[in-house]
């Protein structure tokens, strides 16, 4: 073995000696280590046990506990453990070999030596030798041997000690070491020596909620109790109070957790936590309304309040600031809408739109609990409600000319639109659709009146149709669509055509009564005019009754123009009836309205004027009596002239009613003609089963007996006249015997189902009616020629008469100039005035009897006879007071009138001839065949035009041929001249190329003459004649668009009277006022007050 090998050996049982110390110092610290802490803690335990220390003596013990326990770790346990891993030496191998020496004496310094020589040079050959020497001696002896774990049996009694004292203290008093320790280690909890009684804390938990009271329930319990209990808490002393067999005590309004002990009879308990927790808090919240787009309002914003009252539809957005919370919930009554707060910045935040009413809670949740008090809120929305309308009507219903409407129209949001909706039906069209028409509104308020004028003349309504009628209005609902609300539907019936004769008959008879009443009140108070005018000539001075008498007169003056204004009225609306019932002929147009222009001007200003002069002359108390003479005479002049103008009225009315009732009945005839016709074709084609062909043939018969009674009214009418008209009425009455036997006849033909002979029977019976209606227009033409005629012979005798007076009172005018008071010839000239003035009485008379049976004649010209009258009796007056130069002036006065009524005169007879001839030509076209009418010029040229076309094709020749070319051509002629004729009447097919298209037509009429006359039957002519064709269409229709304009612009241009009856005008006045007050409103205001505004008004108003 060389001396590394011996070396290296050495050194390894050094360090088995080594590892083997580090165990046994293990082995020994621990012994310490356990014995120290146990005989520690029994001692600690023990005098905690029986002491009670305070906190900081506890905290001594227990960190001194923890000290020595750590101290004891580390010196005795890690040291040791760190050695033997080789982390830290604690014995060198000089110190491992002076220990393994002390156990070895033989050895003694000779392994240290060994190891120190190991660290010098090793190239000494002595050192190395030395070494070798040493390690030799010392590898046979085993160095573990030096360390014996036997001597640490000694200190094992430092663990059985402390050990058996514990198994002691454990077995017998286990409480020491389980309160000890308890105390030491919750050494900031204040304990108590045990008291002979338990205080029991009957609470489940001692936690309650931060802000809120906390009762404490406290029972006691063993063998002595005491009286009372107190409870310790942030340095106070309070007494429980006794509840039943036990005490409580309440903690109000806590803020934080509190310790306390209860105490007894000087005992006190343990230490008791009562800790806080924090319920979810709601700091605030707001809640955005987004409203529906279509109210146009901002949101708005509501503080601190669920409630809310908003529209359906209406969006709202929670913001909830809330602490203590991690979740927030919106609960409803349906579970399924309930809504989960989302947290966004700090708020939670939810959104729902409301269609309906709804109740809902609001739940904050923590860890520990829920929100303490229940938050309920109600969302209460309001629904667009329908629009409300009310209709306020009034109609003509005389005329049924005009509908006024007036209402009011008012929604909750606001109003879109406002329709008059409208249909006519009647016999023929029961199933019509409504029409609309828009109404004006503003859609800016949302309550307001409306008010239209409907002028139902442009329906054109016709006898028996029915207006049905009603006004609708939209609100502007843009969540369900536009609802609509309507008034009940309102009727305005035309009467039938029969009815509408028996109103004209009634009214007319009104009219004649209220003329005949006009005329009696007139003449009345003309006699009495005179008879004033006769007292004052006996009087100087008037006394009371002579003044009342005369204020009387003035009364009974302004009685009848009440009564005259009644009747012009009641005649104007008669007018406007008649043209309801049928289209008046021109010339009987003509006769109303010149009746009309007479009425008017039955009242004059300059006679009202006179009346007020006499009630001023009246007041005076001593009236001159020459004022009042001239005034009373002038008077009594006037209501002479009133009177006769009143009798030639009524008159004149009674003759236009007779021409107005025979025009009527003709014209009913040709229409049941037409209708007898057709029902004759029917019947001939069976369109319709035989019963209903019956019905048909009873309601001509029905209409034809309305017709009887209508001619035996026209009859009365006739009697009625001063001059009454000449009618065969036996004709007339063996005709309508013929006429009501064929339709009989048709009616039995019909029940035996004999179609083809009944059809036969009620063709003659239109036939006949036909004839009946020409015979009765050539009666009337007749009448109207013969009269008018009469009429003319008349008025040129009365105008050369009253031009031969002209010239008789000229001259004698002269020859008065001539002679003075004394002269011999001033008694002839004045027997020569009056017999004047008797020939004015004739030609009066005369002119007044004409003027009862001329419309033409104006209401001046019998005004200017009697002021012609009035010079000629002022100028008998100043020749019998023998003053020469006043009544010549008179006589110049009455020549002037003479001339003046010559003239009015003149032109009247020059009217009445050109009304004649219009008559003549009017006769002359109602003539059968004698000029087609307007629309008929297509036809006949259409059907000339095939004639042509088929004899072209036909191939005839020689003599058969020049016979057809020339009834051709004549009737082409005739063709043309019709045309001609219409033009000179002024009645043009058409307007487009003036006259000159209507040459071209006739240019081209003609050459197509010439070439049928020629025997030329081209090509070229039948092109020709088709171009005749399709002008003469195109003219026709261009004339039956003027036609057409022209009657729309006649209605538009009459004159509706739309009289509104006072009530409903103070009913419009009264939605004007409240349109002008809400106008006032100031727009700032919300919908909500805007609202009760219009709400109040309306509540006012009604």
């Amino acid at each position: 073995m060389n001396q590394h090998d011996a070396m290296d050996r050495l050194l390894y049982q050094l360090q088995a000696f080594k590892k083997k110390f580090y165990l046994n110092l293990l082995l020994r610290g621990s012994i310490f280590a356990i014995g120290l802490l146990m005989s520690i803690y029994i001692v600690y335990s023990l005098l905690e046990y029986i002491f009670y220390f305070p906190v900081f003596v506890r905290a001594f013990l227990l960190f001194s506990f923890v000290g020595l326990t750590i101290y004891a770790l580390v010196r005795w346990i890690i040291l040791p453990i760190s050695a033997l891993t080789n982390l830290r030496k604690l014995l060198s191998d000089e110190q491992a070999a002076a220990r393994v020496g002390d156990h070895y004496p033989e050895i003694k310094d000779k392994l240290l030596n060994a190891i120190q020589l190991k660290d010098l040079d090793r190239t000494n050959e002595l050192i190395a030798a030395s070494i070798a020497q040493r390690s030799s001696q010392l590898i046979n002896y085993p160095f573990e041997e030096a360390v014996t774990y036997r001597e640490n049996k000694p200190l094992l009694k430092y663990i059985a000690l402390p050990a058996v004292i514990m198994l002691l203290i454990a077995l017998l008093y286990p409480t020491i070491f389980v309160q000890g320790t308890e105390r030491i280690i919750n050494y900031k909890k204040h304990y108590t020596p045990l008291a002979p009684f338990r205080f029991v804390v009957e609470n489940e938990s001692l936690q309650t909620y931060r802000g809120e009271d906390f009762e404490l329930q406290v029972q006691l319990e063993g063998k002595t109790i005491p009286n009372e209990v107190y409870i310790h808490y942030n340095g106070r002393r309070q007494r429980l109070q006794k509840s039943g067999n036990g005490y409580t005590y309440t903690f109000k309004q806590l803020q934080r957790p509190v310790e306390f002990q209860l105490e007894g009879s000087g005992f006190m308990s343990d230490d008791y936590n009562l800790k806080l927790l924090s319920r979810p808090n709601l700091k605030n919240f707001h809640m955005e309304v987004a409203y529906p787009a279509y109210l146009k309002r901002k949101p708005d914003l509501i503080q601190n309040t669920g409630n809310a009252t908003i529209p359906a539809g209406s969006t709202i957005t929670w913001n909830f600031d809330a602490t203590e919370t991690e979740r927030v919930e919106i609960n409803f009554e349906n579970a399924s809408e309930s809504l989960v707060a989302q947290f966004k910045e700090n708020l939670f935040t939810a959104s729902k739109q409301f269609t309906e009413s709804q109740n809902y809670g609001v739940d904050l949740r923590n860890a520990h609990s829920t929100n303490k008090e229940e938050i309920n809120y109600q969302i209460t929305t309001i629904p667009d409600r329908h629009p409300q309308i009310s209709l306020e009507q009034y109609h003509d219903s005389a005329l049924y000319r005009f509908v006024v409407l007036a209402g009011e129209i008012s929604d909750d949001y606001g109003l879109t639109r406002l329709a008059l909706n409208y249909k006519v039906t009647n016999d023929k069209n029961p199933q019509a659709k409504y029409k609309s028409v828009p109404i004006g509104l503003n859609r800016q308020q949302l309550s307001q009146t409306y008010y239209h004028q409907w002028n139902t003349a442009s329906l054109q309504l016709n006898p028996g149709d029915k207006l049905e009628y009603f006004v609708q209005v939209w609100d502007n609902d843009g969540l369900n669509g536009p609802k609509s609300a309507r008034t009940r539907s309102f009727e305005l019936r035309v009467p039938s055509r029969r009815d509408l004769e028996q109103e004209l008959n009634s009214n007319a008879q009104s009219v004649e009564s209220q003329l005949s009443k006009s005329l009696e009140r007139s003449t009345k108070l003309k006699e009495e005019l005179a008879q004033s005018e006769e007292k004052m000539k006996t009087k100087r001075d008037l006394n009371w009754q002579d003044k009342k008498q005369l204020e009387d007169l003035a009364e009974k003056r302004k009685q009848l123009e009440q009564d005259i204004s009644s009747m012009k009225e009641l005649f104007d609306e008669l007018n406007k009836k008649q043209n309801m019932l049928s289209e008046q002929d021109k010339q009987l147009a003509e006769k109303a309205q010149e009746l009309k222009k007479l009425m008017d001007s039955l009242l004059d200003e300059e006679t009202k004027k006179l009346y007020e002069e006499l009630e001023k002359l009246l007041q005076e108390q001593n009236p001159k009596d020459s004022e009042l003479q001239k005034l009373l005479s002038k008077l009594d002049n006037r209501e002479r002239n009133l009177e006769r103008e009143l009798e030639r009225a009524l008159e004149l009315f009674k003759q236009l009613q007779f021409e107005q009732k025979l025009d009527n009945i003709t014209n009913k005839l040709e229409e049941m003609a037409k209708e007898q016709e057709e029902l004759a074709d029917k019947t001939a084609q069976k369109q319709e089963d035989n019963k209903q062909l019956q019905q048909e043939q009873e309601n001509i018969k029905q209409e034809f007996e309305q017709l009887k009674q209508d001619m035996k009214d026209l009859k009365e009418l006739n009697d009625k006249l001063q001059n009454p008209n000449q009618m065969d009425e036996q004709q007339m009455q063996q005709e309508q015997q013929q006429i009501e036997q064929d339709m009989e006849q048709g009616q039995q033909q019909l029940e035996k189902n004999q179609n083809k002979k009944a059809s036969e029977s009620q063709q003659k019976a239109g036939e006949k009616m036909k004839q009946m209606a020409q015979q009765m227009e050539q009666m009337q033409s007749s009448m109207s020629m013969d009269g008018m005629q009469q009429n003319l012979d008349n008025l040129r005798d009365i105008l050369e008469n009253l031009i031969k007076l002209s010239f008789d009172q000229e001259g004698l005018m002269k020859s008065f100039r001539g002679v003075n008071q004394s002269d011999p010839r001033f008694i002839s000239l004045s027997q020569q005035q009056l017999s004047l003035r008797d020939n004015a009485k004739v030609i009066e008379d005369s002119l007044f009897a004409l003027a009862k049976k001329v419309f033409q004649l104006e209401s001046f010209v019998t005004r200017e006879v009697a002021q012609m009258n009035q010079s000629m009796d002022n100028s008998m007056k100043e020749l019998r007071d023998r003053n020469v130069g006043r009544a010549t002036a008179q006589q110049q006065l009455a020549m002037t009138s003479m001339n003046n009524l010559a003239l009015m005169l003149n032109d009247a007879l020059k009217q009445m001839q050109q009304a004649m001839q219009q008559m003549q030509g009017s006769m002359a076209s109602k003539q059968k065949g004698s000029k087609p009418q307007p629309g008929d010029f297509g036809q006949m040229q259409d059907a000339l035009n095939k004639k042509i076309e088929e004899l072209k094709k036909g191939g005839k020749s020689g003599k058969a041929l020049s016979e057809e070319l020339a009834k051709l051509a004549a009737e082409q002629e005739a063709l043309r001249n019709a045309l001609k004729e219409m033009e000179k009447q002024g009645q043009k097919p058409g307007e487009k190329g003036g006259n000159g298209e209507l040459g071209n037509i006739s240019k081209m009429m003609e050459q197509s003459e010439t070439d049928l006359v020629n025997k030329r039957l081209t090509e070229q002519t039948i092109m020709r004649q088709r171009e005749i064709l399709t002008r003469l269409l195109e003219a026709e229709k261009s004339m039956k668009e003027r036609e057409l304009d022209n009657k729309r612009e006649a209605k538009s241009a009459q004159d509706v009277a739309r009289r509104v009856p006072p009530s409903f005008e103070k009913y419009l006045r009264t939605k004007e006022k409240q349109t002008e007050l809400l106008q006032t409103v100031s727009p700032a205001l919300t919908p909500y007050y805007k609202q009760k505004v219009s709400e109040y008004f309306q509540n006012m108003n009604n």
